[in-house]
């Protein structure tokens, strides 16, 4: 994704993104995830799952379903659907383990998520691996940005209507080939509050 765009960091990021994403309307929210580890230190959840502490990161998840049910609620109320598509490696990081259940979380309530192995889109790495996705609506894609230690630091924004449409048909065309991620939690043993990270 070499086309030129907009740099954006911490709250400039922040600012741009909500003030776009509360008017997106359909086709809505598509995110493809690609990276395999990052840092959450301002999650309580894997702040626990960092410590050690599996079921204790587990309840915390729990304990955000009513919080989580309002916010999709919400969503929808102002015609938001959010989709997802996660790729993953084998063997799974300890980080996407945690991950993989707050986002089954989120699909359970309403954040479409759907799951596809990396040896499916080995086809597109060719030249390096794929960006981190996010396009809103049909009028701007962020290609976000992470720091060294998998800390968010804000996204490139582009703004070309045919490069927000490609994109948005790439993460969409990747949704159709992907598995639903409850049925791969269930394949992969991966649904036990009590299963440690290896």
């Amino acid at each position: 994704m070499g086309a030129p765009g907009e740099r954006l960091l911490g709250d400039a990021y922040q600012a741009d993104f909500q003030e776009r994403f509360w008017r997106i309307g359909e086709p809505g929210f598509w995110k493809l995830e690609r990276l395999q580890d990052f840092q959450e230190p301002l999650d309580d959840s894997w702040v626990a799952f960092s410590e050690g502490n599996w079921q204790g990161a587990m309840a915390l998840l729990e304990g955000r379903r009513e919080e989580l049910s309002r916010h999709y609620a919400r969503l929808r109320s102002h015609g938001i659907e959010t989709w997802r598509i996660r790729v993953v490696e084998q063997p799974l990081t300890d980080y996407m383990r945690w991950e993989l259940r707050l986002l089954l979380l989120r699909d359970e309530l309403g954040g479409h998520t759907r799951v596809i192995d990396a040896g499916q889109i080995r086809s597109y790495e060719e030249h390096g691996t794929l960006p981190e996705l996010i396009t809103l609506g049909d009028d701007v894609v962020y290609r976000i940005l992470y720091d060294e230690n998998g800390i968010l630091e804000g996204g490139v924004r582009h703004t070309g209507r045919e490069l927000v449409l490609g994109c948005q048909e790439f993460v969409q065309q990747l949704y159709g080939e992907a598995e639903e991620i409850g049925d791969f939690l269930a394949r992969e043993d991966l649904m036990s509050d009590r299963e440690q990270p290896r």
